[in-house]
């Protein structure tokens, strides 16, 4: 808020007074900058996910530190994720400020994105560079060509596999479907694991949908077309399908409960030693090394690689965020950007995730996650996790995103169920088709195909 000068001349007295009554009066809501005055002890209410997550935790401890030196208070509200979307939607609709910062899961973002404010005029103001995180996890918070939130938390797909098992059978890493068919099945044959254990199980926000995206994409195929209309069940998509379903019905590769099986109940199959190959999320890295967390025989044994591509063509991986926005009733809007920009500073990013793997940092406060690429290519952190940094940073790199439109999740839900089907048995072709035919007919009915 700009303060009113000062005039000497005491005639002028009663028209500063009505200046202060109209700087008083002004939007608490504006865009314009702010002086460290102006701020200090505000309090930005910031709506979290419920949970232990390390991220999280370093975020409240370190907002201590914030507030020393802002004299901005932060409180964190946490919610079950059950519950958030319900949360973000009743208060956007209300526009009654109760949060002033939210995060939420992109596929969140095209429902509630008119609930959000814009940040791409603060970011302006304060050069702050939002070319600081990948292309593909940005795309996931942008909307008309506007920056709605900072992607500070983000997963990409990565392959992670049992490097004893690997050693033991003198086996090289695999680069292409091909060659990753064909390891996988030699572990198989040889050992007494399953050589990989997806999880195609139906729902789960479409937890079945990202390693059929990295088959489907790196093959050329696409789930739109520019017009949105599904073409998940052209040619070259009912052959990545195929080839993703036959890890379970023909290669035989897959454990047989992978039909029903959801991300967690894979990961935990995984922990267990019972396979040696896993696809999914960066952040299970640590997990799997971790002797509390995995069997004796796994935990110390896990190591990774890119996401395997399609021969002579492509790789893609697909990547995740969970991103932070401020919402548009904030009635702090300016020391909520002062938080957002805090979050989202590399040195602070850079500084926890150090402290994890130095172990100089409670338990409870670990994160491995980084989402800015400058950061994702440190030397000193990529020193002291060969180079699993660097990788990820290719993965973000190469990424697709998932559509940004608001009927995704009813779109996700009958992709998955699809996806299910055709792993219990279910033909491709046809089942495809039935799903796309689907897809069409509810995006015809939210008005994408008018003319």
């Amino acid at each position: 808020m700009k303060k009113p000068v000062k005039f000497l001349k005491v005639l002028l007295i009663s028209t500063l007074a009505l200046l202060l009554m109209v700087a008083g009066c002004s939007d608490s809501n504006s865009t314009q900058g702010s002086t460290d005055d102006d701020l200090e002890g505000k309090t930005v209410k910031v709506l979290l996910s419920a949970g232990d997550i390390g991220q999280f935790n370093s975020w409240k401890e370190r907002s201590k530190k914030f507030t020393e030196d802002t004299g901005i208070k932060i409180e964190f509200i946490e919610t079950p994720y059950e519950n958030l979307l319900e949360n973000i939607t009743s208060d956007g609709i209300a526009n009654s400020g109760a949060y002033d910062l939210v995060v939420f899961l992109d596929s969140m973002g095209s429902s509630i994105s008119q609930f959000l404010e814009p940040l791409d005029e603060y970011a302006a103001k304060d050069d702050y560079n939002l070319d600081r995180f990948p292309s593909s996890i940005l795309d996931l918070s942008t909307f008309d060509d506007k920056v709605y939130s900072l992607p500070v938390r983000a997963h990409v797909q990565m392959m992670f596999y049992r490097q004893d098992i690997f050693d033991q059978l003198n086996l090289e890493v695999p680069t292409t479907w091909e060659e990753f068919e064909s390891t996988t099945k030699k572990i198989s044959d040889e050992t007494n694991l399953d050589g990989v254990v997806p999880y195609y199980g139906a729902g789960n926000n479409g937890q079945n949908i990202p390693m059929w995206t990295s088959y489907l994409w790196s093959n050329n195929g696409d789930i739109f077309d520019e017009n949105y209309k599904p073409i998940f069940n052209n040619e070259e998509g009912i052959e990545a399908t195929q080839r993703y379903i036959d890890l379970l019905v023909k290669d035989k590769v897959a454990p047989k409960g992978s039909v029903t099986f959801g991300e967690q109940d894979s990961r935990t199959y995984f922990k267990q030693g019972k396979a040696a190959v896993w696809l999914g999320w960066w952040w299970v890295y640590s997990e799997f090394n971790d002797k509390e967390a995995s069997s004796p025989e796994v935990a110390g044994n896990v190591n990774f690689a890119p996401v395997p591509g399609w021969e002579d063509k492509s790789i893609s991986s697909n990547v995740s965020t969970f991103p932070l926005a401020m919402m548009k009733g904030s009635k702090n809007k300016e020391a909520a950007w002062e938080v957002l920009k805090w979050i989202s500073e590399p040195e602070e990013e850079l500084d926890i995730v150090l402290k994890t793997w130095k172990e100089e940092i409670p338990s409870k406060e670990f994160s491995t996650v980084i989402t800015q690429t400058e950061n994702l290519k440190n030397e000193e952190l990529n020193g002291l996790t060969n180079d699993f940094y660097s990788v990820a940073a290719d993965g973000f790199e190469n990424a697709k995103t998932l559509p940004q439109i608001q009927e995704w999740p009813q779109v996700a839900d009958i992709i998955s169920s699809a996806i299910s089907k055709m792993a219990t048995g279910k033909p491709v072709e046809s089942t495809l088709n039935d799903a796309a035919e689907q897809v069409e007919k509810l995006l015809d009915n939210a008005g994408y195909y008018n003319k």
